[in-house]
């Protein structure tokens, strides 16, 4: 019997269900990571930020906002499953975490993240480009700075610019104006560069943007103090940010090492405490013998004092997209230091008999004292078209991907088929 063809219909439900799982998911481990400074964005750290998840009913993040279809959710020892949809893959469907702190995303963040944001104080890069506008004007790090009458000069710590779009914005008032908002800086950000100083001076002296002031530097104090009306509750979730940081530390320890080794993850059956669960909760309970943070988190699940443990496939999945992405930024890097590269391309077949080519780039790795010639693979490229003319558009795009720039390529090297190799027709 010939295989079924899904429908039209059924195509675009599918493909419908799978966009809305990847928006469900998107920064739902920012929680818990954090960039360091002068690192790119895409590396993550465990970071204090698991505001989402201070008590019982919060624990439902993202990753879970499908599990209404899971069997046996009050199994205590049933791992969730959030959803029938199909897995996310490790770099195809890779979502980058939400920036708190760039000013475009204030306007979806809770009180959680607000006080986080409150506490850091505003960001301020340093050595930035910045773009010119329609009539070559551009932003200046000058605009930081309010010159007094009497010649001193004061810092506007409460203006942030944001590189994404271009624009500035008042910390403040973004971030405590509920309603009313007619300043600019307190709502779609300001780029009238002609008109800048002006614009500064007439919103630092309104009376709006007093009050909001007043209001930041209070809940700062309180904040830093902890004298906040919700004392209590906020050392409580101090204490479950932390517990669910220890927590996440050895779940991505456990990932790491799986997949650094090359190990399956999953079993026959994904519940603790079972035969056939696989390694990745093999060792869970194996460090759960000698470790107390995992132990007690172990006992919160049999004791249903928890339903949502991250310690599904879609977590592991979640976290392995974290860190293949983070690896492969370091490549990236590293290949951009030394400039002049060679690549390796070879194509081969899979089980489905779809085309798969490997890209594979040597370079020397000037990051050390000693100097090193390496081989990087970087991915996996699908082939439609095995020609070589084919073959030779689908490495141009993945260059242009990677933002790695083709005229720095200085070798390269296939094997003998005539479409890789050929004299007239190859790569």
């Amino acid at each position: 019997m010939l295989p079924k063809h899904l429908s039209g219909s059924e195509k675009r439900k599918k493909r419908k269900q799978r966009e809305e799982l990847e928006e469900s998911q998107r920064g739902a481990l920012n929680k818990y990571f954090k960039k360091k400074v002068g690192e790119p964005s895409e590396r993550v750290n465990l970071d204090n930020q698991g505001q989402n998840n201070e008590n019982s009913n919060d624990y439902a993040t993202n990753v879970n906002e499908n599990n209404e279809d899971i069997p046996n959710v009050g199994d205590p020892n049933h791992v969730p499953n959030e959803s029938s949809v199909e897995d996310v893959g490790v770099d195809t469907h890779f979502v980058p975490p939400l920036d708190i702190y760039d000013p475009r995303n204030w306007g979806v963040l809770d009180n959680k993240s607000r006080d986080i944001l409150v506490e850091k104080g505003p960001i301020r890069e340093l050595n930035l480009k910045f773009p010119l506008d329609g009539k070559s004007r551009h932003f200046s790090y000058a605009y930081f700075s309010r010159k007094m009458s009497n010649g001193e000069s004061r810092d506007r710590k409460w203006l942030v610019y944001s590189k994404h779009v271009d624009k500035v914005y008042c910390f403040c008032c973004k971030l405590f104006t509920k309603q009313n908002k007619t300043s600019s800086l307190a709502t779609d950000g300001l780029s009238d560069w002609k008109h800048l100083s002006e614009r500064l001076k007439e919103h630092e002296n309104s009376v709006d943007h007093m009050t909001n002031m007043n209001v930041w530097t209070e809940l700062r104090v309180r904040l830093k103090t902890n004298q906040t009306l919700d004392k209590d509750l906020q050392q409580g979730i101090s204490k479950e940010k932390e517990r669910w940081r220890q927590v996440l530390v050895r779940i991505i320890s456990v990932v790491k090492c799986l997949a650094k080794n090359n190990l399956a993850f999953r079993g026959s059956n994904e519940k603790i405490y079972e035969e056939s669960n696989g390694n990745f909760l093999g060792l869970i309970e194996m460090i759960a013998e000698f470790d107390l943070p995992m132990q007690d988190h172990l006992r919160r699940i049999q004791n249903e004092e928890v339903h949502y443990h991250y310690l599904g496939h879609k977590i592991q999945n979640e976290l392995i997209s974290l860190l293949a992405h983070s690896i492969r930024t370091s490549i990236i890097r590293l290949i951009k230091e030394a400039k002049y590269v060679s690549i390796i391309l070879d194509c081969t077949p899979d089980v489905s008999h779809q085309e798969q080519m490997t890209l594979i780039v040597r370079c020397v790795n000037m990051s050390s004292d000693k100097i090193k010639i390496e081989e990087y693979f970087l991915e996996f490229l699908r082939v439609d078209d095995t020609s070589g003319l084919g073959l030779f558009n689908e490495l141009v795009d993945a260059l242009r991907s990677l933002e790695l720039n083709i005229d720095d390529v200085r070798g390269q090297g296939y094997d003998n088929g005539s479409n890789m190799k050929g004299k007239h027709q190859g790569v």
